[in-house]
C-alpha cells in the first residue's frame, strides 16, 4: 500500500473525530480535569445517584446523565445512552459542562447595577426584588406614554418556552422587536418560503443516504448537530462494499471533514454556490433529472446562459472532468442528499448558496424520502392561547421593526441582527429606549462597532447573563442566569434531525448562586405590569409554563417518552397529565420516530433566477492577495459561551501558542514571505489588523490564511482573558440582498512578519 502527501494529511487529520466523538478518552480526561483546572471539584463522599435532562450548550439538544453525590454535587456528564439523537455520544462542550457550573471566576452571583460609566467595573449587588420593582416602573411609564415599541428583546436562545415566553411578552406588551441571532433554520425558511410558498426547515436523513455531497458544511466537526452527524458517519462506515455511503467534502482546505471524506474536492473559498449551480446545469442538460415542474425549461437557459462549464471551472478551479463525474456519481446513488452550511458561530452562507445546493436535491428527487431531506413544520405550542392584546399593545405592534425584518424589503426574513445593530446606532425616529439580552455577546461576536454605538444611544440595557461577557460590561444591569443544570428550559426540534423531538431540562441541584431563569423573571415582570401582561403570564413560575407546552405531546396522537432500556418508550398517553409529566420529567425526552416530511405542492423554479444576483467573492488585489477563512472548531467555542478551561488546555500548537493565536499559512506560502514555522506576524484586512504566529499547513491553500474563531476575549477568567486574538471584526461581512442577512465570505488579507 502506498500513501501520497494528501493521504498521509487526511490520516492525520483524521484522528481528530475519532479523539472527540469516542467515549473512552474523554472518560479519561474527565478525571485527568479534576486535578489540572483552576476550579477543582472535591467529590464528596456519599451515594451516586443519576439524573437525566437536556443539555442547552447549544441548539443540538442532546440527551445527558448527570451524575450526583448525595444528590447536591454534580462530577460527571455523559450523554444518555437511550436518548434517540445522541445515543450516548457527546460533544467536548457538553462533557465539560460542569466548568460552566463550577467556574466560580466567570459566574455572576447576584443581581448587580451599574454605579460607574459603562465599560467600568463599578457594579453594587442588588436584590431581584429591587430589579423588578424599577424596570416594571420604567416599562410601565413608557406604556402609559404610548412607547411600547421602544423597548427590544435579543434573545440568544431562540428556541423552546422560554424563547416563547420572550416573544409572547413583547407582543402582550405592545413591541414587535422580539429578535435573536441568526440560525440556519432562518435561512431554510426564507428558501422555502420562496421555492415552497411555506416557511420550513431541514430535517437530514443522513443515516439513510448512500451518497453525501457536503457544500463546505463541517459535518463531522462543528455543525450544527455534531453528535447526530458523527453517529451517521458511524453508520456509514459499518456499510461494506456497494452498500457502502460515499462521503464527498467540498472544502477550500483541508478540514476534519474533508480528511475523513471519501474524496476532497478542493475549491476557490465561496464559490460553493457557483459548483452547485455547475452541477445542476449537467443534470438537466443529461437527462439525469427526473423532476418536472413549472419553470424548468427557463431554469435550464438562465443555467446554460449564466453558468456554462467553461465559467464554472475556471471559477471554483475545479476541473470540468471532476464535475462531469460528481454530476454522474450523485445523479446515480440511489438516495442522495447535497448539504449546505457553515460551523456554529461562522457568518451564514447566502440564499443564492443555499437554492443552488437545495436545487441538487430537487433535481435528483431527494425531497420527502429515506436518505433525503424532510421538510418540517416549525415546533407548535397549540396547547397555548394566544396572548391578549390592549389598544396600547395594537398601536406598538403597528410599528416596523427595527431590524426591518418581515418588511417590504425583506418580505420572507424573520431575524436581522446586523440590520438592528446598524439601524439603532443611528439617528433617527423609533429610537429605543430599553434593550434586553438574554445569552448574547454581540461585542465579541460581531465586533465593537456598530454594538457600542448602538448601546451608547440606549437609556437602559439590560443583560440576563450567567456570566460577565464583554457585552454585559457594558449593561446597566446584570441579573444573572442559572446554568442548564439549575433550571427548567427545553429543546424543541433540534435542528437538521428528521425526526420530532421535545428534550426537557430540569434543575438536578439546587442553585448554586443567587440566580433566576429569564421565563421566571418574565412571569414575575408581567405580574408586576398588570392588566392584559398578567393575564398572558397566568402561571406561577417557569416550570409550570413547561407543563402546559407538555400539554401539547400529551394531547398527541403520536410519540413517546424516551425511557432507560435499549431505546424503549412509553406510550405518549398515560392514564393523566400528571403521570405524564412524572415520566417526562424523569426521562426528559420525547420523541414521534415516524418521519414524515410536509407535503409541498408549488415548485417556484423561477425563484431561483434572482435579478439581484448572487454574492461572490471579493476579488483579491496587489495589496491584499491573500484570503483570510474563519473557522469554527468543537474544542473552541465561539459564540456566547467562553470556552470551558478544560478545552483551553487541549488546544493544540496550530491554534494557540501561549497568548498568541495561531494562524496557518502553506510552506510555499511562508516561504515566499521568508517565514518559517512560529514566527509572528501581523495579518491585515480592509478593517483591521491583529497579530499571530505562524503554523505551516499543506492542506491550505497558498492564496489562504486559515484563522480559528473563540480566542481574543477581554472578559472572563485566566484561562481564557487575553489568550489569542479575536479575528470577528476583521471579516469581511456583506449584506446578502435577497435576505437582509450579513453573509460571511473569504476576506481580502495581508501578511509580513514583525
Amino acid at each position: 500500500m502506498t500513501m501520497d502527501r494528501r493521504d498521509f494529511l487526511k490520516f492525520v487529520i483524521g484522528g481528530a473525530v475519532g479523539t472527540v466523538f469516542t467515549p473512552l478518552p474523554w472518560v479519561t480526561m474527565d478525571e485527568v480535569a479534576k486535578w489540572s483546572q483552576r476550579w477543582a471539584p472535591v467529590a464528596e463522599k456519599g451515594g451516586t445517584s443519576y439524573q437525566y435532562t437536556t443539555c442547552r450548550l447549544c441548539p443540538g439538544g442532546c440527551g445527558i446523565r448527570v451524575r450526583l453525590i448525595e444528590e447536591k454535587r454534580a462530577v460527571k456528564i455523559d450523554g444518555n445512552p437511550d436518548h434517540p439523537l445522541n445515543r450516548g455520544g457527546l460533544c467536548p462542550l457538553g462533557l465539560a459542562g460542569l466548568q460552566y457550573l463550577y467556574g466560580e471566576e466567570n459566574r455572576v452571583k447576584t443581581p448587580l447595577k451599574r454605579t460607574g460609566p459603562r465599560g467600568g467595573k463599578d457594579w453594587k449587588p442588588v436584590s431581584w426584588e429591587e430589579a423588578l420593582s424599577e424596570i416594571a416602573a420604567l416599562l410601565k411609564d413608557l406604556r402609559g406614554k404610548g412607547l411600547p415599541h421602544t423597548v427590544a428583546f435579543l434573545d440568544g436562545e431562540g428556541d423552546g418556552t422560554q424563547a416563547f415566553l420572550v416573544e409572547r411578552f413583547l407582543k402582550a406588551y405592545g413591541s414587535p422587536n422580539a429578535l435573536r441571532p441568526f440560525r440556519r433554520r432562518d435561512l431554510e425558511e426564507i428558501l422555502t418560503q420562496n421555492l415552497h410558498d411555506r416557511r420550513l426547515h431541514f430535517g437530514y436523513d443522513l443515516p439513510g443516504s448512500d451518497y453525501v455531497l457536503s457544500f463546505g458544511a463541517p459535518i463531522l466537526e462543528d455543525w450544527e448537530n455534531p453528535c447526530w452527524s458523527a453517529a451517521a458517519f458511524r453508520e456509514w462506515r459499518k456499510k461494506e462494499g456497494p452498500n457502502r455511503t460515499r462521503f464527498i467534502q467540498i472544502d477550500g482546505y483541508l478540514s476534519t471533514s474533508a480528511s475523513l471524506a471519501d474524496d476532497w474536492i478542493a475549491l476557490r473559498p465561496g464559490t460553493e454556490g457557483i459548483l452547485a449551480l455547475g452541477l445542476a446545469r449537467i443534470l438537466i442538460e443529461q437527462g439525469r433529472s427526473p423532476l418536472k415542474a413549472a419553470g424548468l425549461k427557463e431554469l435550464q437557459d438562465y443555467l446554460n446562459e449564466q453558468f456554462p462549464l467553461e465559467r464554472v471551472a475556471r471559477e471554483t478551479e475545479v476541473p470540468q472532468a471532476t464535475l462531469l463525474r460528481l454530476a454522474k456519481e450523485f445523479s446515480s446513488a440511489q438516495r442522495p442528499l447535497a448539504v449546505w452550511g457553515k460551523g456554529r458561530g461562522e457568518p451564514p452562507i447566502t440564499l443564492f448558496e443555499a437554492k443552488a445546493v437545495y436545487l441538487l436535491n430537487l433535481l435528483v428527487g431527494s425531497v420527502n424520502r429515506p436518505g433525503g431531506i424532510y421538510l418540517k413544520e416549525s415546533a407548535s405550542f397549540q396547547a397555548w392561547s394566544p396572548a391578549p392584546l390592549d389598544e396600547t399593545a395594537r398601536r406598538g405592534l403597528a410599528h416596523p421593526r427595527l431590524d426591518e425584518a418581515f418588511s417590504s424589503r425583506f418580505p420572507f426574513s424573520g431575524n436581522l441582527e446586523h440590520r438592528f445593530w446598524l439601524n439603532a446606532s443611528r439617528k433617527g425616529a423609533n429610537p429605543l429606549q430599553v434593550l434586553f439580552l438574554h445569552q448574547v455577546n454581540p461585542v465579541f461576536t460581531i465586533g465593537k462597532s456598530p454594538v457600542l454605538e448602538a448601546l451608547e444611544k440606549i437609556p437602559l440595557v439590560v443583560s440576563f447573563s450567567t456570566f460577565l461577557d464583554e457585552t454585559s460590561a457594558f449593561s446597566d444591569w446584570i441579573l444573572p442566569s442559572p446554568t442548564f443544570l439549575e433550571r427548567w428550559d427545553d429543546c424543541v426540534s433540534p435542528p437538521t434531525v428528521p425526526f420530532t423531538l421535545y428534550g426537557l431540562t430540569k434543575p438536578v441541584l439546587p442553585l448554586v448562586h443567587d440566580t433566576m431563569a429569564l421565563g421566571d423573571f418574565i412571569i414575575q415582570l408581567a405580574r408586576r405590569l398588570g392588566g392584559t401582561l398578567a393575564q398572558a403570564f397566568p402561571f406561577e413560575n417557569l416550570e409550570t409554563a413547561i407543563r402546559q407546552t407538555a400539554m401539547g405531546l400529551y394531547r398527541s396522537p403520536k410519540g413517546k417518552i424516551v425511557s432507560a432500556g435499549e431505546g424503549q418508550g412509553s406510550p405518549a398517553a398515560p392514564d393523566s397529565f400528571d403521570k405524564f409529566w412524572e415520566q417526562l420529567t424523569h426521562f426528559a425526552a420525547w420523541v414521534q420516530e415516524e418521519v414524515n416530511g410536509e407535503a409541498v405542492k408549488t415548485v417556484q423554479l423561477g425563484s431561483l433566477i434572482r435579478p439581484k444576483g448572487e454574492v461572490g467573492p471579493t476579488a483579491e488585489t496587489k495589496d491584499l492577495p491573500y484570503r483570510l477563512i474563519a473557522r469554527s472548531l468543537p474544542l473552541l467555542q465561539n459564540g456566547y459561551f467562553p470556552n470551558p478551561p478544560f478545552l483551553t488546555k487541549l488546544l493544540g500548537v496550530e491554534i494557540l501558542q501561549g497568548k498568541d493565536l495561531v494562524i496557518q499559512l502553506h510552506p510555499k506560502t511562508a516561504k515566499s514571505l521568508a517565514l518559517i514555522e512560529g514566527d509572528r506576524v501581523e495579518i491585515r484586512t480592509p478593517k483591521g489588523k491583529m497579530t499571530a504566529r505562524v503554523h505551516l499547513f499543506e492542506g491550505i491553500r497558498q492564496d489562504g490564511i486559515l484563522v480559528p474563531l473563540g480566542l481574543g476575549h477581554e472578559a472572563f477568567d485566566a484561562t481564557l482573558k487575553g489568550r489569542g486574538a479575536n479575528p470577528n471584526p476583521l471579516l469581511e461581512i456583506v449584506e446578502d440582498p435577497a435576505t437582509g442577512l450579513f453573509a460571511g465570505r473569504p476576506t481580502p488579507a495581508a501578511v509580513r512578519k514583525i
